[in-house]
């Protein structure tokens, strides 16, 4: 039983796939098995896989028909036989001592989750930032999940490692493309806060997130608006089972404003091939939908910066036209300081 799985979603990344799975060979901690999942990759990616798996006994390779990103993620965790999981992207990179680093944290503090911070690399205009998301958060479960819910603190799985009989435990698993799509992990991982009796954090980046213009948070994202809906009325379900409804709603609230001021923003991303009206269609059912017009009346305009408070505004209001001027231009001056 290897210490720690590794599973790596794989979808038409083969300029990025070698230098991720390198990165992985080349870890400091050798004590592994890495799971190669191909979701019915269109490029090249296949035969990279065979090929450095034949060079690495600790890498095995599995195809499948393409199924999305939450049944990948999903047959990973079934076929891990490791103590601790982690997730990878694979147009992504890890520090060589990323799963040194996590695991001893894990067995210093017997916890169920530990959490990393993680670098941001822009490919286009070649920048690396490092995030600092953590350095005043505690483990405290009411202060992590409204920060999740605030989108003070991010929903990636993979800078995260899982202890698997935590995971086996409560039956974690992705949702399906059917079922939410683009918001996954942010399911998955608020589960993982409220259900751990122990969370770990490492206050170093040990994981390079690559942004790129074909990264799923860079395209026009389809139905992101509907799969929020459902995420929303998904964690008042579970809230409501573990009776705490009434800690979280307001964390809920400004969770499905702030989802739908991204929605509009997505609205006006550079590759969305949908014709103005459709767009302006798309607007006026999001601001008229009862969910935002419930929650907007809820929040405190505090808790957004001044860009988005003028978005917000407009959208309370109900005024599509200059509410779709402003999300236009606040998305395309998003573009232009991811290309810069």
């Amino acid at each position: 039983m290897p210490a720690i799985s590794l599973l790596v979603a794989v979808y038409n990344t083969s300029q990025y796939v070698e230098q991720c799975l390198q990165s992985i060979a080349d870890q400091s901690f050798s004590d592994i098995e890495v799971i190669l999942i191909n979701d019915g990759s269109t490029d090249h990616c296949g035969e990279l896989l065979e090929a450095f798996a034949a060079r690495d006994q600790r890498f095995r390779v599995i195809h499948q028909a393409n199924q999305g990103l939450g049944a990948v993620r999903n047959r990973g965790i079934e076929e891990a036989q490791g103590t601790y999981l982690a997730f990878v992207d694979s147009d992504d990179i890890l520090a060589p001592h990323y799963c040194e680093a996590l695991y001893e944290k894990a067995k210093m503090t017997g916890a169920d989750l530990v959490v990393s911070e993680y670098w941001i690399q822009f490919e286009q205009s070649r920048r690396t930032i490092p995030t600092n998301l953590l350095s005043h958060r505690s483990a405290h479960k009411p202060s992590l999940i409204e920060a999740l819910l605030y989108g003070e603190i991010t929903g990636f799985s993979w800078n995260k490692l899982y202890r698997r009989a935590f995971i086996e435990e409560h039956h974690i698993r992705f949702p399906l493309r059917c079922e939410l799509e683009n918001i996954e992990d942010q399911y998955v991982t608020l589960r993982c806060f409220y259900l751990s009796k122990n969370i770990a954090f490492v206050h170093e980046p040990l994981y390079y997130y690559r942004v790129h213009m074909s990264s799923i948070v860079q395209r026009y994202q389809k139905q992101f608006f509907h799969h929020g809906l459902m995420f929303y009325h998904a964690q008042r379900l579970f809230f409501k089972e573990h009776e705490v409804m009434a800690t979280y709603e307001k964390a809920l609230d400004l969770f499905i404003v702030n989802h739908t001021l991204h929605c509009m923003l997505n609205e006006w991303k550079s590759q969305n091939s949908l014709s103005f009206q459709e767009k302006l269609d798309h607007m006026r059912e999001m601001v008229t939908h009862e969910a935002f017009q419930h929650a907007v009346k809820q929040v405190e305009p505090s808790k957004f910066t001044v860009r988005k408070r003028m978005i917000l505004f407009l959208a309370r209001s109900q005024w599509v036209y200059p509410l779709s001027a402003a999300a236009s231009s606040y998305q395309k001056w998003i573009e232009y300081q991811t290309r810069k």
